[in-house]
């Protein structure tokens, strides 16, 4: 069914970012994408609203993988959900452990919290990321890539030249550069989640980006991302050592060169 204002968080409305549903972009597993008109405050003509569907229809494999290490310092309340108190409750990182009721709403709103607080990072330090702008119950807003015809193009389905395609994969490279200095590794990174943009490649879904520092598969987890895009450019010519780019990068961090 298509998204209406019904099911937008209406502080979306009154706050004045946004004041109409354009068009629904996307619908899956994970949740829907709406295309929004902007109000004037945001300084965008149209926003985007992700609306996270509960967890017991999601299918995000593995999530252990990408909560291992993520400090669950939380409490709930809040048209933001889960607010971190800056140290881990240890008594409900066993409830998430053994997925009680209340793990499971911590779980819930960690990959919304998490997503959101992610692109905060990302976007203040200059990364190709849609810049946030508000957060409320299960839904995100922030930057639209696109315009009234339809949404910015996955990259995936998109044909560049040999020379696009050499300056786009070392550009991507840069960005998994930037965001280990920002203490994240995407952790998901594939061509169906970086979107073609005014002639740059712009990165999406962060939900389950992970901390280099505190979770023990990351290195793992950016040697698969460095891997699926190397993998990609290959059909452009582009050769790379996707298991050398990952070693360059993850020694340059720890060595604290990024």
């Amino acid at each position: 069914m298509p998204v209406t204002s019904s099911d937008i968080p209406e502080v979306f409305f009154t706050d004045g970012w946004i004041t109409a549903v354009e068009y629904l972009v996307s619908s899956g597993k994970e949740g829907t994408v709406s295309c929004c008109l902007a109000g004037p405050r945001s300084g965008h003509e149209r926003l985007a609203v992700k609306i996270y569907r509960p967890r017991t229809t999601r299918s995000f494999k593995n999530d252990a993988v990408y909560l291992s290490g993520r400090a669950m310092g939380v409490s709930l309340g809040g048209s933001s959900g889960l607010k971190s108190s800056g140290m881990p409750d240890r008594r409900l990182e066993r409830a998430v452990a053994k997925r009680s009721k209340r793990g499971i709403a911590a779980i819930e709103h960690s990959w919304i919290n998490h997503e959101y607080n992610t692109l905060q990072v990302l976007h203040e330090a200059g990364a190709a990321v849609p810049q946030p702008f508000a957060i409320a119950g299960q839904a995100v807003l922030m930057e639209y890539l696109g315009d009234s015809d339809g949404p910015a193009p996955k990259l995936k389905h998109i044909a560049l030249d040999r020379r696009q395609a050499v300056d786009v994969f070392t550009a991507l490279m840069d960005q998994l550069a930037l965001w280990l200095a920002c203490e994240r590794i995407h952790g998901d990174l594939s061509p169906f989640n970086i979107l073609w943009w005014k002639e740059r490649a712009v990165v999406i879904d962060f939900p389950q980006a992970v901390n280099p520092y505190e979770n023990p598969d990351s290195r793992f987890l950016l040697e698969r991302d460095v891997r699926n895009l190397v993998t990609h450019f290959a059909a452009y010519g582009v050769a790379a050592d996707p298991a050398r780019i990952a070693r360059d990068l993850w020694n340059r961090f720890q060595r604290g060169n990024i």
